[in-house]
């Protein structure tokens, strides 16, 4: 099953066209058996489904089950729950989204009255909410995100019924509702975290009140205290309610967080579904100009990795929803449940995808400094559904281990500032508004649950006892009541804990909680600097970190960790010898970038905490690590400017191997600041003689972008025009032209078939900023010429509020093929232009499957003739996507869009499979696909055969605007039936 996060639009930003080439292996696994959803389908019911009817439309891995736990009427629209100490339940719960602010949502509570250990009453705990994200239990009460607002709510008098309505902080803006505050939860370290997301300020159709960027984060109950940013400026906090403190931090996330056993922060958005904070925000603070880069690491571990892969009978999809990929990923949550069995029983995260109604599942290790993230599965999901209805968007983990999955269960869950407006307009936005359910995933032949309402947190003892729980739902409630409670009486037995617990864990959380009270004696954090599991060291380095000016002998013990044989432990060493200072500290992070400079997420700790001109020294003894070299440079230049780095490389006699890296480097981090006569001219000398072209590129990337002398326009044009001359000096040159800024003309000289690629795609990038609507319109004449790696270059020509009506009118023509754009353009074309030119171009680039219709090829078919039949027809096509797509990539399509496809695939060719004819110098004619391009030559590909022809002895090149696939390939509608019954299996 897919699951997500928040009622969740397609991403803004997604990054697949739903007509893309081969991204996987053609599966060949048996067919995907459809229980009662498929059954209810074929005899005409759609979604919704009750409960119970629900629960047979899932596919789940093998050895577990899912389990109804609670549905309507006891909840309706939940988007959140947690589970207290005491064993009750609140959920929040969301009936206004997407539109409605009035104060529709809600928190309820669910009780067991019967005690079988199943809630079967709900009572309303509080109403009057906007449109609530998150919850989680705090002191005797909840916090809630309901944007603009963190809320503390309390039940004083029993009633069961708050009655105290408290903000605590506010500030967060107002925003699509799946971007605004949300998920708060309780953190390793004491305090309190809230995914916070860019606001989407740019919204026409609802900029009232979705547009709103927000305020000052800031406590209520505090105005002259700690102050964040507009919005936090667009990234998470953190925030400790009882001492006022709040610090933004590094990272953003869209909805939902999560957190490993050991503190590290993981994230998703909508279409990147795992990344996780690398570095926090307290070490950029020591060096803010340090050329890092991003503060978060993806941790996917394959280029393909969005790809998910949905079991939904005829999908709800919406015009900007981007298809067999991750579009709404959310409430990322790592499995530290103690309950599961290998291999989920470590370094587990799921995350949901409703849009795709299903749930993801990870497997995350250690790669160094970082982390990997692996699918579990090539071709299948951890559950999926054939219910279009089914939105998993939130998951919590249970006193008794399981893993509890809140499905918002909606026709809809896009935005509608992403839809369109038809769809808008029929009514459907809400539909669905008086359901829901919560669902118990556990091992099959799991006892039901019977924690409901009947747990006690115990003696001081037994909190204690409990930070060693395999749950780690159970230490950190354990952990929380110890700060809520501050027991400092308990402190002998916690240090005793952090000595001897029986479990990492336990000694873990022990460490914390003293920290939390006040009570975590220096020689206990010494002994834990050399505990024997390196996820407690890694954390005994935090803790001393934070002791450092108190207590600066704490720097000696962790220079000797500068040597741990854990790459995480010597990481955090790194970063927080950063903040220590000393000659000592100096040479331990020296000794470990030298032992893992291989390891970028050490060269960025390197550049936040040890000194430029030291890492320069280093990094230049390293010739391997070019990329270093760069990253040194760009800090240089940031803070000295690129003067003397540049001084010192144009001084050489020869070309060193780190010259390119440092100009690369250089360049990005110089910024604004110009150069001198001399050194534009030194520039162009070194250019023209070197022969080194990552050298030649970098010293162009330092030239400005105009006011270049009249000599470098001449010698450019002498340059372009030679066709003895390399391509890649041809091509600078070219670029040379482009910056002079009347030189569009003479570029376009240079956009011919026989010229080598290089070439070409620089006439088509320097065009981006100097040509007008004529060279535009002299681009568009030349499309029959152009291969497909020229037409995706071309078409960002295109993506402009003045040249966006040229595209557009060659669509309509038929000069461009709609297919041939990426699925960012199509989004940017259809979302962000203004009207008119908006709905023309929805109209024009709406999926094929966008509102589809039930087909006559729907349901019915046998997979094993269709088998045989897609092997006699399609294998040699299709099979690992070569001379067609590969046929798993649409496999979620509607029957009656692929059946359609197959009648007629010219109607939907997909870009990269169009027929080409070419014409050579000897009069050969051929015909096939470009199967690839490379800055000289052209591949041919054909059912048998590749043939590779040098552009220069092309004659002729165009596309023939039909597919390579027959047309009625498979006639009978009987045939037809069982190819996509096959066909939907893959």
């Amino acid at each position: 099953m897919r699951s997500s996060g928040l009622p969740a639009a397609s991403g803004p930003f997604t990054n697949s066209s739903m007509l893309r080439p081969s991204m996987h292996p053609l599966a060949t696994a048996a067919v995907v058996l459809l229980p009662l959803a498929a059954a209810c389908h074929n005899k005409g019911q759609l979604p919704p489904y009750d409960p119970e009817s629900a629960l047979q439309t899932f596919e789940i891995e093998e050895g577990f089950s899912i389990e109804l736990f609670a549905s309507e009427p006891l909840v309706m629209d939940p988007v959140a729950m947690e589970i207290d100490e005491y064993g009750r339940v609140y959920v929040a719960e969301m009936p206004g989204y997407p539109l409605d602010t009035s104060g529709s949502g809600r928190i309820r509570m669910l009780h067991d009255t019967d005690g079988d250990g199943a809630p079967d009453e709900a009572t309303l705990f509080a109403g009057g909410l906007r449109l609530p994200t998150g919850l989680m239990r705090w002191k005797e009460g909840i916090l809630v995100t309901d944007p603009p607002d963190v809320l503390y709510l309390e039940d004083t008098d029993g009633d069961g019924r708050s009655d105290v309505r408290r903000p605590v902080l506010t500030g967060f803006a107002l925003s699509n509702p799946q971007h605004n505050a949300n998920t708060p939860v309780y953190g390793l370290d004491n305090w309190i975290y809230i995914a916070n997301n860019a606001t989407i300020s740019w919204t026409e159709k609802y900029a009232d009140p979705f547009g709103d960027p927000g305020d000052e984060i800031r406590f209520v109950e505090r105005p002259a205290g700690a102050r964040l940013p507009v919005n936090g400026a667009d990234r998470n906090i953190r925030f400790r309610p009882d001492s006022y403190e709040l610090e933004a931090l590094s990272s953003k996330s869209q909805f939902g967080h999560t957190f490993d056993a050991w503190g590290r922060h993981f994230l998703n958005d909508n279409s990147r579904h795992h990344y996780y904070e690398a570095i926090a925000a307290r070490y950029f603070e020591r060096n803010p100009s340090a050329a890092v880069g991003s503060a978060t690491q993806i941790s996917t571990d394959r280029s393909d990795a969005s790809v998910v892969f949905p079991i939904t009978v005829q999908p709800e999809h919406q015009l900007l929803t981007d298809r067999g990929v991750f579009t709404s990923a959310c409430g990322i949550t790592y499995y530290l449940g103690g309950l599961f069995p290998a291999p989920y029983d470590d370094g587990i995260t799921f995350t949901a995808e409703p849009v795709h109604n299903l749930v993801h599942v990870n497997k995350v290790r250690a790669a160094g400094s970082g982390f990997v993230a692996s699918r579990m599965h090539e071709g299948r999901e951890f559950l999926a559904s054939t219910d279009s209805w089914f939105r998993p968007v939130n998951f919590r983990l249970g006193p008794d281990g399981a893993l509890y999955l809140v499905d918002y269960y909606r026709q809809i869950v896009e935005h509608p500032e992403w839809m369109d407006d038809a769809v808008v307009r029929a009514g459907n936005l809400q539909r669905g508004s008086d359901r829901g359910r919560i669902y118990r995933i556990v091992p099959r032949g799991t006892e039901p649950a019977r924690w409901l309402g009947a747990l006690d947190p115990g003696s001081t003892e037994d909190l204690v006892a409990r930070l060693d729980d395999p749950n780690a739902w159970w230490r950190l409630t354990a952990q929380r009541i110890f700060m809520d409670r501050q027991d400092s009486e308990s402190a002998a037995l916690l240090s005793a804990m952090a000595v001897s617990g029986s479990t990492a864990a336990g000694r873990l959380h022990a460490l914390w909680t003293l920290d939390g009270l006040q009570e975590l004696d220096v020689d206990l954090l010494q002994a834990a600097l050399r505990d024997r599991h390196p996820g407690v060291r890694e954390n005994a380095v935090r803790l001393a970190e934070a002791r450092l000016e108190s207590r600066p002998d704490l720097a000696a013990a962790m220079v000797a960790a500068s040597d741990d044989q854990n790459a995480r432990v010597r990481f955090q060493v790194l970063l927080s010898l950063g903040l220590a200072g000393g000659l000592d500290a100096s040479r331990a992070q020296r000794q470990i970038l030298e032992r893992d400079m291989q390891d970028e997420g050490v060269q960025r700790a390197a550049l936040l905490s040890m000194d430029a001109d030291e890492l320069l020294e280093a990094a230049l003894s390293r010739p391997q690590f070019s990329g270093f070299v760069e990253r040194v440079a760009e800090a240089l230049a940031r803070s000295e400017g690129h003067g003397p780095l540049l001084g010192r490389v144009l001084a050489a006699d020869t070309d060193a191997w780190w010259h390119a890296a440092a100009l690369t480097g250089a360049a990005r981090g110089g910024g604004a600041r110009p150069l001198s006569p001399e050194q534009v001219e030194a520039l162009l000398n070194r250019l023209w003689a070197t022969t080194d072209a990552k050298l030649a590129r970098a010293a162009h990337g330092l030239l400005p972008d105009s006011h270049l002398p009249g000599s470098a326009t001449e010698t450019a044009r002498v340059v372009a025009a030679d066709t003895g001359e390399l391509a890649w000096r041809r091509a600078l040159a070219i670029q040379i032209l482009a910056a002079d800024g009347s030189q569009a003309e003479e570029m376009l000289r240079f956009l011919s078939p026989e010229e080598p690629l290089d070439v070409q795609l620089a006439v088509l990038q320097g065009l981006k900023g100097t040509g007008g609507l004529g060279e535009a319109r002299a681009v568009l004449a030349q499309w029959p010429a152009l291969t497909p790696r020229l037409r995706q270059e071309a078409l960002s020509l295109f993506l402009t509020r003045e040249r966006a009506p040229l595209l557009l009118e060659a669509i309509e023509d038929g000069d461009v093929l709609a297919a041939e754009l990426s699925w960012n353009q199509r989004v940017r074309l259809m979302r962000d232009t203004e009207e008119p030119l908006r709905s023309r171009a929805r109209t024009l680039l709406q999926p094929d499957d966008f509102a589809a219709q039930p087909g006559a090829y729907a349901a019915g078919g046998d997979a094993a003739r269709g088998k045989a039949i897609y092997a006699s027809l399609c294998a040699m096509c299709h099979a690992g996507g070569v001379f067609g797509p590969d046929l798993a990539t649409v496999s979620h399509w509607p029957e009656a869009v692929l059946a359609a496809d197959i009648r007629d695939p010219g109607r939907s060719i997909a870009s990269g499979y169009e027929l080409w004819e070419v014409a050579t110098g000897a009069g050969d004619s051929l015909r096939g696909i470009i199967g690839s391009e490379t800055p000289t030559t052209i591949t041919l590909v054909t059912q048998t055969e590749r043939t590779t022809i040098a552009r220069s002895d092309l004659a002729g090149l165009r596309p023939l605007m039909v597919s390579a696939m027959p047309e009625n390939l498979v006639q009978d509608d009987a045939a037809m039936a069982d190819l996509l019954a096959f066909m939907k299996g893959l």
